[in-house]
């Protein structure tokens, strides 16, 4: 059944259901808000589970809607040191209705502040400094202005950069008050000192230690594909997986760009009928993170694992492929799947979802998203619910001409529609994982 407002689409469809209970899915979109929500619905009457999945797709959408309302203040505070010059003063003499600006004295000025700065770089570069509760050199990894103009905020900690900061502790043996006292003198003007891990300069094209979901792969064989999610075993190691058929014999799995070591692929850390295989890390690590975005994007953003899921037809997924990057909107058509493939594998427990009309650029995945993660934004897509594992792809379609692939120099891009994921909760169950989460 499909009704058409003037205002928003709705779609309601009975979906299969154990002991043929009446079940609902519902599917409510508009231009003025253009993001699918969804509910769904059941009870032995059939028209109170059309209810009951009505109800919750509006209030999922109400749930949105709320989520992203605009609560800028609007009462400013300007700091500034000395007299305001007659172009701020005139900004500030028409400003929009509603909205009032105080001028608030400050210390120092931006020019100060950067002035002491600059006491603490040598050669465009933080120096280190030596306080006598560490045996470490104490390395400066962020230096800012206070907003309010009273000094400047540091941040610092004893990791010299070899591996990311998540891999390593803090060392809290550190007096961060001889820290402040060494930086007040240094820069003669007062600072506020923080412990904490420096910024992370990794991205899915070349990963670190600990490695994340959604990295682009080097396999044995020199092919690309992707890395799914970090898992613990019972004993407490930390794996990374990826799919079975990327392996082509044991060997070892590099970062795609640089060809930096990742791990190695053991015959006991993998399992066929679910395409999975847990990469072995010799001493380097991996956490609960899924890189996000384009598949050439270089700034490294990538959001926290929350959890996991299950997978129920009519869901809303994201792919999430090193090879193309992350396809959202693609809807699970079906679940329970067994599904052949390359190699000669059978996976007997797969979903298939397909690329919908919300999805920006209508493909769910290229050739070498195999083994990258599948997931669902929660928290207001703050952070990923893992849904599976990719595994096979189908239905070719030509792809956009601005899709872009980080093997495109190697061979031709594949596009596909649709995607086979093996669902995240099988392959814990039959490996004895657990999900690594932050």
């Amino acid at each position: 059944m499909l009704a058409r407002p003037s205002w928003y689409w709705m779609t309601l469809r009975l979906t299969p259901a154990l002991f043929g209970i009446p079940t609902f899915a519902a599917f409510v979109w508009s231009p003025l808000f253009p993001i699918v929500c969804a509910g769904s619905g059941s009870h032995m009457d059939p028209e109170v589970a059309v209810s009951r999945a009505l109800t919750e797709a509006v209030q999922s959408r109400l749930t949105e809607i709320s989520s992203t309302r605009d609560d800028i203040p609007s009462d400013l505070d300007l700091y500034w040191k000395g007299t305001p010059s007659a172009e701020v003063s005139a900004i500030l003499a028409t400003l929009p209705s509603g909205v009032s600006a105080s001028v608030v004295p400050a210390k120092y000025s931006r020019a100060d502040l950067h002035a002491a700065r600059d006491k603490l770089l040598s050669g465009g570069k933080p120096i280190q400094l030596h306080v006598a509760s560490s045996q470490k050199p104490i390395h400066i990894n962020t230096i800012a202005p206070a907003v309010d103009g009273s000094g400047l905020q540091i941040g610092f900690d004893t990791n010299d950069g070899a591996v990311k900061a998540a891999a390593s502790p803090l060392d809290g043996s550190v007096s961060t008050d001889e820290v402040k006292a060494l930086t007040d003198s240094l820069t003669g003007v007062p600072t506020s000192v923080t412990n904490k891990p420096a910024p992370e300069n990794t991205s899915r094209q070349q990963d670190s230690s600990p490695f994340y979901g959604g990295a682009a792969l080097m396999n044995p064989t020199g092919g690309i594909c992707s890395s799914g999610f970090a898992v613990a075993k019972s004993t407490g190691e930390h794996l990374l997986t990826t799919a079975l058929h990327c392996d082509g014999g044991n060997g070892e799995f590099k970062t795609y760009w640089g060809g930096s070591a990742v791990g190695l692929s053991t015959t006991y850390n993998g399992y066929a009928n679910d395409d999975i295989l847990g990469l072995q890390l010799n001493g380097r690590s991996s956490a609960g993170y899924l890189y996000d975005g384009p598949a050439l994007e270089t700034d490294g953003y990538a959001k926290p694992v929350s959890g996991w899921g299950q997978n129920y037809v009519g869901d809303y997924v994201c792919t999430d492929g090193a090879n193309s990057g992350v396809h959202c909107n693609v809807q699970l058509t079906q679940t329970d799947i067994g599904v052949g493939g390359v190699g000669g594998y059978w996976r007997p427990h797969t979903d298939l979802g397909f690329a919908t009309s919300y999805t920006p650029d209508g493909i769910a995945a290229a050739n070498g998203d195999s083994g990258g993660p599948v997931f669902v934004g929660r928290n207001n897509y703050t952070t990923d619910e893992a849904r599976g594992t990719i595994t096979a792809l189908d239905r070719t379609v030509t792809c956009p001409s601005n899709e872009q692939v980080l093997d495109a120099g190697v061979r031709t891009p594949w596009c596909l529609a649709g995607v086979y994921y093996v669902p995240i909760g099988q392959t814990l169950s039959d490996m004895g994982w657990t999900l690594v989460t932050q």
